[in-house]
């Protein structure tokens, strides 16, 4: 199966414009030179991800020397759910949300992976060869491809990489755990207010969802209408003011009392 991107060797970079994801993409290319600043910027933000960290500068260079790059349009496919997991990706410019598709039809947002973050790295070590979630780009977004095979040889050459991969998974299984945790032992609105009091140490007292309310809904395991009930509930008890997707905390203190799960 296709992941339908148009991609290139960063020897010899290109570019396409924005595609149809249900369609075959008609791609339209423009050359960007491997000394160009576009591949000093992959170069760089590879080599200050945390998993390289430590890498010979030779391991780098061999690297980049068969990756690919890409530019996706908002809402455009990386790769999709049950496809061969041949590439992991960094993500240089923009931002990828991970997607799991449940057995109700429903597409859960799983992980928002930032710039200067991995896509897909776990996933090369999967006995599966199938990636266990689609991958969609927000906004314009910038993507660096490495192939499985890459990563497996540079683990073998790279001890102390093979152990950050391992580290790496045993955060991702950690928040797996916490997400359980927070389904079964929160309410809807201790769960709703958890993810504001979490948001807004990232981002400050005025916060922009990063999700749909539909989407965000289905993280949070509510019903869209319900999710808008509680915002407008939260308005009204004066903790946040805002709408849609631009909300300011009003009271941080209260919001954090009111995600702590209660006593039976």
């Amino acid at each position: 199966m296709s992941c339908g991107i148009g991609i290139h060797n960063l020897s010899d970079m290109y570019y396409h414009s924005k595609q149809l994801l249900t369609k075959p993409f008609e791609t339209q290319m423009t050359i960007i030179k491997s000394h160009s600043p576009t591949y000093r910027q992959a170069r760089e933000t590879l080599s200050a991800s945390p998993l390289m960290r430590g890498v010979t500068a030779a391991a780098l260079e061999e690297l980049m020397a068969d990756a690919s790059q890409c530019r996706l349009g908002d809402g455009e496919r990386v790769f999709s759910q049950g496809e061969a997991a041949d590439y992991w990706y960094l993500v240089i410019t923009g931002r990828v949300d991970t997607l799991r598709e449940g057995y109700d039809g429903e597409c859960r947002v799983v992980q928002l992976v930032e710039p200067g973050q991995l896509l897909a790295p776990i996933v090369m070590f999967m006995p599966s060869l199938e990636y266990p979630v689609s991958a969609r780009a927000s906004g314009s977004t910038s993507l660096c491809r490495f192939r499985r095979q890459q990563l497996h040889a540079l683990c073998r050459s790279e001890p102390e990489l093979a152990l950050r991969v391992l580290e790496i998974a045993g955060q991702a299984l950690c928040k797996r755990i916490d997400d359980v945790e927070n389904l079964s032992s929160r309410n809807g609105p201790q769960r709703l207010a958890a993810y504001l009091y979490e948001l807004s140490l990232l981002q400050g007292k005025t916060i922009t969802l990063p999700l749909s309310h539909r989407e965000l809904a289905a993280k949070l395991g509510l019903r869209p209408e319900t999710l808008s009930r509680l915002l407008s509930n939260l308005r009204r008890q004066g903790v946040l003011q805002g709408q849609r997707l631009s909300w300011t905390i009003i009271d941080r203190e209260r919001l954090r009392g009111m995600q702590l799960p209660t006593a039976d």
